[in-house]
């Protein structure tokens, strides 16, 4: 192959894993509490390319009532099997399979897919719900853009992630969503770094999953500057189911199926786990031999099995219902999954309580008891337990997750019926006879589709905003604080989220819309960047960047033109990084720096204020960093800030991270 005019570079293929009726009212996206639907037109025009596992072309999420034809810039093909080819469609304007070659089937057979680009750009659907829970209007966050699905797993090959980005690229979209990854894998073997990358210099941003490795700290995947990395957030809706035990004490929990009305019985305790091997820890296949579970609840860990195959597992064996415990790293994150049989899912602090119960007491009891679909429950938003965290052990200092966005529990389209026969809703869409299937999923890949969706009602508001823009107007505009004003909570701990748990903040699409000033970066900026990466030599850039650079220029990572600011001490007191802001709010404005300085350091401005005179200016600013005393940072110590310009009219608030490593 080197032989080859024009080949660059080979490398073994990797498989990559696979990381809404509310959440749109929840972000203030609504008619009702926000203009950015209306100003944007829902997103009309924009094209979201979605590189997942597939599409299920014949839900009515993807139904095109109303919507107009893609813009003539469109060159892309729908080429669904004969017997769904009736829905092509001017929603779903793209639909290709790259699994096993080009040419292939688009047809998602896992779901994820389909979850994706339901919460991304899916159409209205009213009556949406999960076996009765949560009914509404289920609604993508861009319902009118058009969507492109192009499939790439599973397996999810590098070979097919960029077949992929490339084909996404040719075709026309605006945007790319992604909610696939590997961590800490080297950028010049990475089909979605190289991919992404690509997109970036056709001016389309790629939107990524954070990844769902946490609470562990580095495991972000993918972690370029130029991709915008997505946490995972709790919401404050809940599908509530509660344990009652014979003595009494109580503990809420979450379950979609909720038999009605409620059969609230108490049932003996059986507990597999109690011989202290995996398999019957958590319920797996087999693990019930040797327990007598007849008519019993059954306690079973979460973990190596799906939750709805466990209660699958217990129900096959006789059991009467399920408990399911989190195990230390699902900590407070907990799901309302589709069982068949009555079950709660309960965190893994109170987990602990209903195991000390059952070995404390000669005959151990319990009642689960359901309260449907509840609002308000507080503290929220949270970050997800499982939520991958940075920071990042390549990117030389970036910050990572750049944000967080709703990822928990997220009702969205499903290609097959979930739960008991006599629960699901199967009504069809009688126009087109669509499914109208949905489920509650999580993970990053949850979170992810919420902001590509809101990037594309950015970019349709506007169109000449770059990547980076678009990027920046996201994390600037982040909040920091929960809906009761304190800081956001980490489930893993209980307390204050990380600085490499939350990012730049949780996702706030009002004021998104209007950011007054964006830190812009062009496709070119990031190449001395890479230069300047441990290791990275000339052929390992032009691998990642496909242009024939030479790595003559170096920068650090502090010195990318990023919204947020991280600068690693070393041994050094004393740093200064620069940045430069693009005013594109009013033309006469004025904006003065705000700091909350990180603890122990001197933070100093310069200037302390921005005149800018015209719609598209630019300027530039010092911020120098004095440690105080004379003493280093110890190995991981990390102390956060902030940065905020607050404009003359206290209309924009421009808000960055400061973070300050060893």
């Amino acid at each position: 192959m080197e032989s080859i005019p024009g080949f660059l570079s080979a490398w073994p293929d990797h498989i990559l894993p696979l990381l809404t009726t509310y959440t749109p009212a929840l972000l203030e996206l609504d008619e009702y509490s926000s203009s950015l639907w209306q100003s944007s037109d829902k997103g009309e025009g924009i094209i979201i390319g979605v590189i997942d596992t597939g599409i299920t072309p014949d839900h009515a999420s993807f139904s095109d009532v109303g919507l107009p034809e893609p813009p003539l810039k469109w060159r892309g093909r729908c080429e669904l099997p004969t017997t769904y080819a009736a829905y092509c469609s001017n929603k779903l304007i793209g639909a290709q399979g790259f699994v096993g070659g080009a040419g292939k089937s688009p047809i998602d057979t896992n779901g994820h897919g389909t979850h994706v680009a339901g919460i991304a750009a899916g159409s209205p659907v009213d009556g949406a719900n999960v076996l009765g829970q949560a009914t509404g209007t289920a609604s993508g966050m861009a319902p009118r853009a058009h969507i492109a699905s192009y499939k790439v797993c599973r397996p999810c090959l590098d070979s097919n992630i960029i077949m992929g980005f490339d084909k996404a690229i040719i075709d026309g979209v605006d945007l790319v969503q992604i909610s696939i990854g590997v961590k800490n894998d080297p950028y010049d073997n990475n089909g979605i770094v190289i991919g992404s990358f690509a997109a970036l210099s056709k001016g389309i941003l790629t939107v990524n999953a954070a990844g769902n490795d946490g609470p562990y700290e580095s495991m972000i995947v993918n972690d370029v500057p130029w991709i915008l990395h997505v946490g995972a957030a709790n919401i404050d809706r809940r599908a509530t189911a509660a344990l009652k035990l014979g003595n009494g004490m109580e503990f809420v929990g979450m379950s979609a199926y909720q038999p009605n009305p409620s059969t609230a019985v108490d049932l003996p305790l059986v507990y597999p786990g109690v011989n202290k091997t995996q398999e019957t820890l958590s319920c797996q296949n087999g693990s019930m031999a040797g327990f007598n579970v007849t008519g019993k609840m059954v306690l079973c860990g979460t973990g190596h099995i799906d939750t709805t195959a466990k209660a699958e597992v217990v129900k096959e064996a006789g059991g009467a219902a399920i408990v399911m415990m989190n195990q230390p790293w699902d900590a407070n994150t907990i799901n309302a999954d589709p069982y068949t049989i009555p079950a709660v899912h309960i965190s893994f602090d109170d987990a602990l309580k209903v195991l000390n119960y059952f070995e404390t007491q000669k005959n151990p009891t319990g009642t689960i008891s359901f309260r449907g679909t509840e609002y308000g429950i507080r503290p929220s938003p949270t970050v997800a337990s499982f939520s991958s965290r940075g920071p990042s052990l390549l990117n030389g200092g970036i910050l990572k997750p750049d944000v967080i966005a709703p990822g928990v529990n997220i009702l969205s389209a499903w290609p097959v019926a979930v739960g008991p026969a006599d629960k699901q809703n199967l009504t069809d869409d009688t126009a087109k006879e669509k499914k109208t299937t949905f489920i509650f999923h999580k993970g990053t890949s949850m979170a992810a589709p919420h902001v590509s969706g809101v990037a594309a009602l950015l970019k349709k508001l506007h169109p000449d905003w770059s990547p980076a823009a678009i990027k920046s107007a996201i994390m600037t505009s982040a909040l920091t604080v929960d809906r009761d004003g304190n800081p956001i909570t980490d489930d893993a701990s209980g307390k204050p989220a990380s600085i490499f748990a939350v990012g730049a903040g949780h996702i706030n699409p009002p004021s998104a819309r209007d950011p007054g000033l964006v830190y812009n970066a062009s496709t070119e900026a990031y190449i001395p960047y890479l230069c300047g990466l441990k290791g990275y030599t000339t052929l390992k850039v032009r691998k990642i960047v496909k242009m024939p650079v030479i790595c003559k220029e170096k920068k650090g990572a502090e010195e990318v033109n990023y919204p947020a600011i991280q600068v690693a001490m070393g041994a050094a007191t004393n740093k200064s990084v620069t940045r430069n802001v693009t005013n594109v709010g009013e033309a006469s404005s004025s904006y003065t720096a705000d700091v909350a300085e990180p603890t122990g350091v001197k933070v100093m401005v310069n200037p302390t204020t921005l005149q800018f005179t015209s719609f598209g200016e630019e300027q530039s600013f010092v911020v120098q960093l004095n440690l105080v005393g004379t003493k280093p940072l110890g190995q991981k110590e990390v102390r956060v800030g902030r940065l905020k310009w607050v404009s003359d009219k206290n209309k924009n608030e421009v808000s960055s991270p400061i973070v300050v490593t060893a």
